[in-house]
Parts: C-alpha cells; structure tokens; sequence
C-alpha cells in the first residue's frame, strides 16, 4: 500500500499535540528553551481568569485603570492550532453576537486584537480556558493598547532586534514540524504550507520566498534526522530550487510526494536527481507527480504511459511506486542503473507465462462448463443464479479505484475512460480501506438470497465469453474446513477477464475466485445441468487493464530459429509490413509477440504503435 495513501489526513492528524510535553504539560518542549516563552507575560490574572467564566470580570476590573472609553485591545493567546478566520468564526458564535473585530496584529505567537467596546471585551475574557483547534485560549486585556509599526500583513515591525526576531521565526518553524510529523519521527506533511496559520504569522509567503522551505528543512534535518517520508503537496511549486537541498539534509528519504503542484518542465526533477544535484535522493522507492502539469502533458501523448514512467527513471531509477502505482525499478536503492539503449522500459519476467493452469482435464471440463452456464445466467438472468449458489453461501465485492499503468492499459481508450464505479464501492470490501470492523462485516454477504439480491441490484453485463483470449482461468482442488469439522472438498476456480457495462459502454476489469462444491444428484444445480454449487465468491473489479499479461509466450517456430521462415511465414512478414509500416526487424519481433497470428497482430497493432520507439519504422 502507499505510504501517501489519505497522507494529509493522517500526517495532520497524527502529528497534532506533538509540542505537548510527553507526560501531560502544556506546550514548552524543554529541548528547545524559547518554546511556550513569551515577553509577554500571561501569570498573574490570566492565570486566574483562566479557571472560570467569573475570574474574566475580576481580571479586568483591574486593568480598567487607564481606560476612557473607545475600541479596546484584546491579546489571545492559544489560537495557533487553527486559522484565523476559524477563530473570527469561533469567537462570533461563543460570544452570540458579531464581535466586529477592526483590527488584528501579531507578536509572536501571540495574536493583538482590536474590538469596538469594552462590553465585548469583556465577554472574550469571559471565554479564557475554552478549548479551540486542539488548545486553550487565553485573553487578556491590553491598557494602554500595544503598539505596532503596522505593515501591511498586521506583523509587528519594530521593537525587536534582528537577532531575537530570527530566533523568535526558528521557534514557530518548530512548532510547526511538531504538529506536522507522525509520532515516530519517520514522516513529515508539509502540503498547503500556504494556508497554515503558524506560516501566516510569520508573514511569509512560501509561493513567493524560497527560504522558508530551506529553513523548514534545515530545522527539521535536526529534530528528526530519520525522516523517509515527506509531502509537498499542494504548495504551487513551479521549481523545486526551494527543496534543492533535499538529498543533503535527508539522502536515506524513501518517500517523497510532490502532488498538485505546478511543475511543468521534468527537468525541475534534475535538481534532486544524480542529473543535477551532488547529493541525489538515491533511496528513493516512491514518487507522487499527480496534478502536476508536466506529468499530466506527457500521459495525454500517445504512448504516454511509457514516457512518463521512463523519464521518472532516468532521474530515479530505484522508484518501484509511481503515482501509488508500482513500476518496475531500474536500479536498487544506491545503485546507479544505465538507461537500456533503446530508452525502453524494461518488464521482463524471467521465465515464459501460461495463459492457464488447470491441476487435471477433469477439473478443466468441469470448471468450462460452470462458466458458460454461469456467465450466460449473470448477463442474463441473475435471479436464475439461486439456483447455483449454496444456501450458506458467502459473496463478497472488492474495488480497486487505482489506474492501471501497464503499457497495454495506456494506450487503451477504455482504461482512460473515467469509469463511475460509485455502485460498486457502496458494498465494496476492499480491506486496505473498509477500516471498520462493523463495515467489513456488513459488507460480507451471505445466503443464497441476499447474494442473488445484491447481484441483481448491480449495473446489468455483458461478457465476451466467446473470445477466449481475454479470459483466463487457474483450477486446483483443495481441502477447506466444513460444516462440524468435517473437511470439504471443493474446486478453486481464478478467473481473470472483462466485461462491458452496456448502459454506460464503459469496459471493467475483473478478477472472480470461486470454491465450488459438487452438485449433489436432485439438487437444484443439477437440475438445470449445473456440475457444482457455489460455497464462496468474491470478486474484483478494477479500470480496464487488457489481457496481454496472461497471453501465452508462443516458442519460437522452428523455421524462424535457424534463422530461416517458412513460406507462409513470409507471406505473412510482407503483408504486416506493408500495412503496419514497421521495418523487417521490428515486423517479425510483433509477428513473434502473437504466436505468429497475422490477424490478431494486425488489430492490436494501432493500440500498441505508440508505445514503439522511432527506430521501429526506419
């Protein structure tokens, strides 16, 4: 599963509450001796105000000295776990009327401000120890009122001297990575910098100045130095200059997403790669480019999917998961791999695939048989399916929403369709993502009648069962546990294959495992020619993604190994040529990829030319 898998949801909600201290107190984390300290002291009547609503009146009775009336300044401290307008928000509901703030300037972690009267004021200081974003909020009056330079974002210019202002940036930068990383220490979100308040208070604008992140990283290279997960996602990041020293601070990082960015040009990958950078991500195993301009560019190109893949491996080659997809590495984790010399990806197995396997001819017969009868019933008559199902049968449905990535897939208009899969997914039993105990067992089937209820309930089918090629089966016998204890014997049947939905024309992947039990003599199975009753059945289904990875690797004829082709064989070389374009060389090598059958070589060719290197037509 991919390490960025929900990523913002999780980082962010894990990493909040890590400035707290381990046994219980508050924010000061003793590590760092300018954490949760403030020249601006908050003892004396905050604390106090702080433990009931009636203290707020008390506190400020006393710091009324001074005041004659007008707009009254309001510190609040505790606020940073959410935004500013969150807590506008927030304040305007607690109080029950608008709170009509005029204006809002920052020191620090400490946020100043202005409301119309003293009435309101008031009725915050009467909010002091309420729970907001994970804190506590503190108010307290301010008389006379704290005076700021005033720039245009509301920060504090003056007052401070260079020294302390740098010191007073590094500990908010601290405060950040500490309610940005996961409680090991191992993972870093660091997506919508933009958007977070701690970054706004700072004034910094991370679209616009580079340093932030050079600070962050150099900041968190020493807090947590074991670092292999980190996101960028989201930050409008049209050059990674910013995180140029990415290798340096962290070259064992495994795992790094640069989603929903603006990054155009590949070549911005360089910096981080062996192409560009004295210290490359040379570990790295996943990689996150979606939403970005110059990956979605190069998979909308014919033959894309290659291209895209191969230009992420010439700059990483240990990269075995793209986009949360796996791909085949070039190299392992720090080694440096040569390109292959025709730029092609490299998916080799190591030894020749079958397109079936089928333990004996019995079980084969009999698995041919139950799958005609069973996919002509599914397309055409799912209530007939009562009949073939065991009355403690169990069904089960699992969707996999991934986009395939094989090079069969990307050049196929079927596996770039959207498909709307939303039917499906609402009894899904997908495991990686139904978390919960009460929805995994929900979403279990079983009966004979909620099953064929369920089925019926689906988008109607068509197979094409008369095309054997986009089918494959696997068949064994097995022993499972049966009713009492009592070992059953059962047929596993794996079939991988297609179908179309007719009302939408859109065409699914699926995989369907089933353990079929022997039909007994008068059953109802049997009376409608069925050789076995369904026990258990689940299926997957998935975006369309071919057939091409069970076909089997025809040998080579004869005639062609010694170098010399047939007549016909020849015949069938000239005409493939002529119509395809391809040169000898590559004519006999497509030839060869489909057991020497003209046809069949003929219609795929369109959906696999541009996956072909140039070299093919010279």
């Amino acid at each position: 599963m991919s390490h960025f898998y929900g990523q913002s949801s999780r980082s962010r909600g894990r990493g909040r509450g890590r400035g707290r201290d381990q046994n219980g107190g508050g924010g000061h984390n003793p590590m760092f001796s300018r954490l949760g300290t403030e020249s601006d002291s908050y003892g004396g009547p905050t604390g106090a105000g702080a433990g009931g609503a009636g203290s707020g009146a008390t506190f400020a009775d006393t710091s009324m000295v001074g005041y004659t009336g007008g707009p009254v300044q309001v510190s609040i401290k505790g606020w940073g776990g959410g935004s500013e307008s969150s807590l506008m928000r927030f304040l305007d509901n607690k109080v029950g009327r608008p709170v009509n703030i005029k204006s809002v300037n920052y020191r620090g972690d400490i946020m100043y401000v202005l409301v119309p009267s003293m009435d309101i004021a008031q009725e915050l200081l009467k909010l002091s120890g309420i729970r907001f974003a994970g804190g506590k909020l503190l108010f307290q009056l301010k008389i006379p009122q704290v005076r700021f330079g005033g720039d245009s974002t509301g920060r504090d210019t003056q007052g401070s001297s260079s020294t302390s202002e740098s010191a007073n940036i590094k500990d908010r930068l601290i405060n950040l990575l500490q309610t940005r990383a996961d409680m090991q220490g191992s993972s870093l979100d660091l997506s919508s910098l933009a958007q977070d308040s701690i970054i706004k208070s700072i004034g910094a604008d991370p679209l616009r100045d580079g340093k932030i992140f050079k600070a962050i990283l150099v900041i968190a290279a020493q807090i947590y130095p074991s670092l292999v997960t980190i996101s960028f996602a989201d930050n409008g990041l049209r050059s990674l200059k910013p995180i140029v020293d990415l290798g340096v601070h962290f070259p064992g990082l495994r795992n790094l997403s640069l989603m929903s960015n603006m990054i155009s040009d590949f070549r911005e990958l360089d910096c981080l790669s062996a192409a560009g950078s004295t210290a490359p991500l040379g570990q790295l195993a996943e990689l996150i480019l979606v939403g970005n301009p110059a990956r979605e560019t190069e998979l909308a190109q014919p033959g894309g999917g290659l291209s895209y893949v191969e230009k992420v491996h010439q700059r990483f080659p240990t990269v075995s998961m793209l986009d949360m997809n796996p791909v085949t590495p070039r190299a392992q984790p720090g080694l440096v791999a040569d390109a292959p010399s025709d730029g092609a990806v490299v998916k080799q197995l190591p030894f020749p695939t079958e397109q079936s396997f089928v333990e004996n001819q019995g079980i084969g017969d009999m698995a041919k048989a139950f799958l005609a009868g069973f996919f002509g019933l599914y397309d055409g008559n799912r209530g007939g399916l009562a009949d073939i199902y065991d009355e403690a049968a169990q069904f089960s449905l699992m969707v996999d929403t991934s986009a395939p990535t094989n090079a069969f897939a990307q050049t196929k208009a079927q596996s770039q369709k959207h498909v709307d899969l939303s039917v499906y997914i609402r009894i899904s039993r997908n495991l990686v993502r139904v978390k919960s105990h009460i929805k995994r067992t929900s979403a279990l089937i079983v009966g004979r009648n909620a099953i064929v209820q369920a089925i019926t309930q689906l988008p109607a089918t068509q197979h094409p069962v008369q095309d054997a090629q986009r089918f494959s089966f696997d068949a064994w016998q097995a022993e499972v546990p049966g009713a009492h204890g009592v070992p059953l014997t059962v047929a596993i049947l794996v079939i991988h294959g297609e179908f179309i939905e007719p009302q939408s024309q859109s065409t699914i992947s699926f995989d369907r495992v089933f353990a079929l039990a022997p039909a007994l003599p008068g059953s109802a199975a049997a009376s409608i020619g069925s050789p076995c009753v369904i026990v258990n059945d689940q299926l997957t289904l998935r975006r369309y993604n071919g057939f091409h990875g069970w076909l089997a690797m025809p040998a080579d004829p004869p005639a062609a190994a010694s170098g010399v082709l047939a007549p016909e064989q020849q015949e069938m070389a000239r005409a493939l040529q002529e119509q395809t374009g391809l040169n000898a060389e590559w004519t006999l090598k497509c030839l060869e990829n489909y057991g020497w059958n003209y046809q069949l070589a003929l219609s795929e060719f369109p959906q696999i030319r541009g996956t072909l290197p140039p070299e093919a037509f010279q």
